[in-house]
């Protein structure tokens, strides 16, 4: 049975961290993972937002099925959330986002006007899961590489304010769970690489992978096993003797889903919830 439960001990500092300076921020913007935007929308960000101004950025769009995304994004529309899907890197996206953010600003603006503040910068709060893609988007916003990126969960390590323009000011926050996940929400956090695949056995996450793609018929209902061997085969992963190297195999499986070489899918659908 595939399994996950992983709250690295800095991840509860940063919550402390965030919950400090919640008061001071007008704007939330919370990046997701399109792939997986239920499991990725930790529930102490929807509380930390009440109140503010809250956009979501459904990220990696490019490796998502474009069909459910545009489910999701009608679904956060009609609770009255802007939404938006992008591949972070995606100029022509960026300033879509960069768009949202200066309306939400304006918005603020004219409820301070109202009680007689002055206009200062705003203030954005950039959150979400680790190996969303948070720092890269700052970077993107801010055109010159400012945060530190990379592809492993736990890049960022401290917070760290950003100024884009004259008017807008971000704070990247290190990526935070929640410490015990409920239903496969840890289960698709470790398929998107959220989750160090230090903790979990690759060959059982490969399999519950290729359950899904099944199941969403992304791929021919077939022995989960035998696909698995199958493609460590194709792949040249062979121990001496020419059996197939399992966790190398399972390995490469969950990467080239992670990098959408095996095809744009997403495996949590807004259909897969009565009610959210």
């Amino acid at each position: 049975m595939f399994t996950v439960q992983w709250y690295p001990g800095h991840m509860t500092k940063a919550k402390r961290k965030i919950e400090d300076i919640i008061k001071s921020i007008d704007i939330v913007i919370e990046i997701r993972d399109a792939r997986i935007p239920y499991s990725s929308g930790n529930p102490d960000i929807s509380r930390l937002a009440r109140g503010k101004e809250h956009i979501i950025v459904l990220n990696k769009r490019d490796l998502a099925d474009e069909n459910k995304t545009n489910e999701w994004i009608n679904y956060f529309s009609q609770k009255g959330i802007e939404c938006i899907p992008t591949r972070g890197t995606d100029k022509s996206e960026v300033k879509k986002i960069l768009k949202l953010i200066e309306r939400a600003r304006d918005k603020v603006f004219t409820k301070r006007r109202a009680k007689g503040f002055f206009d200062r910068p705003v203030r954005c709060l950039v959150i979400g899961i680790s190996n969303v893609g948070k720092s890269s988007l700052i970077n993107s916003l801010s055109i010159k590489k400012v945060a530190a990126t990379g592809n492993k969960p736990g890049i960022t390590k401290g917070n760290q304010w950003v100024r884009i323009g004259n008017k807008i000011e971000l704070l990247d926050t290190p990526g935070i769970l929640w410490p015990k996940f409920e239903g496969n929400i840890g289960n698709n956090l470790a398929l998107t690489g959220s989750i160090s695949d230090n903790v979990y056995e690759l060959s059982e996450a490969a399999i519950y992978l290729i359950e899904i793609l099944v199941q969403k018929k992304y791929i021919a209902n077939e022995d989960t096993a035998e696909l698995l061997l199958n493609y460590g085969k194709k792949r040249g992963l062979l121990e001496r003797g020419g059996s197939v190297d399992l966790d190398k195999t399972a390995l490469l499986y969950l990467k080239d889903f992670r990098t959408g070489k095996l095809g744009n899918y997403s495996i949590e659908w807004l259909s897969d919830y009565g009610s959210i």
